[in-house]
């Protein structure tokens, strides 16, 4: 583990004594960016989430039925190999277990497959996006490095100024994209956000005026 710090510190050095004459004449600007937390807050990632959420669920259903109605023939099979002597029920059972099995395996092949598919059809056009965003803001306030705090290479800094962090300036611009991108369902879900009945505000208790 040391060893493997000692080549991570070595190749940071090396970089900034690479870096440094190109930017001898003016500071370097520097910003820090948490990819995950922008993705876990923004509405668009929520919502991403929420659907990869419910197509898992839905997968993991299809396996519950499967492996309920597997050990519901085994039990049958139990009690018929106990209880009866009847070969060819037994060979009838064993070939509708066997059956399930591979019902099953090809489920989890199948699912493993289609949530694949469906987690990159909706967290690549966000991943990208945030790239897109990130790069916008690092040329308009012309930053130089944009570091993400989620590397191995980040946990090695001691402190960093939170006036460079852009995780929320990202998470803003994100949320505006899509709501630029899908302006029918910000809509809508602006609409049942104002729909909800407002909370009432909690009664302070009266103090004694003892």
């Amino acid at each position: 583990m040391r060893k493997k710090r000692l080549i991570i510190l070595s190749a940071i050095i090396a970089f900034v004594i690479y870096i440094m004459p190109a930017f001898a004449q003016s500071p370097i600007r520097i910003a820090v960016v948490d990819t995950e937390k922008v993705f876990q807050d923004s509405v668009w990632g929520k919502k991403a989430l929420e659907e990869m959420d419910k197509a898992t669920e839905g997968w993991q259903k299809k396996g519950e039925d499967i492996e309920k109605e597997l050990t519901r023939l085994e039990e049958e099979l139990t009690k018929q190999r106990t209880f009866l002597d009847n070969k060819e029920e037994e060979k009838k059972l064993q070939d509708q277990i066997d059956s399930k099995r591979l019902e099953g395996q090809n489920l989890i092949q199948e699912g493993n497959l289609a949530l694949r598919q469906k987690q990159q059809e909706l967290m690549e056009p966000i991943i990208q996006e945030i790239k897109d965003l990130i790069k916008r803001i690092a040329v308009e306030e012309k930053y130089d490095l944009v570091l993400e705090k989620q590397l191995d290479i980040y946990k090695i800094v001691l402190y960093v100024n939170p006036e460079l962090d852009i995780t929320n300036k990202v998470t803003a611009m994100l949320d505006k994209s899509y709501r630029d991108k899908n302006p029918e369902k910000a809509k809508s879900e602006s609409q049942k956000q104002s729909d909800k009945p407002a909370e009432k505000p909690k009664e302070t208790e009266k103090k004694d005026a003892k």
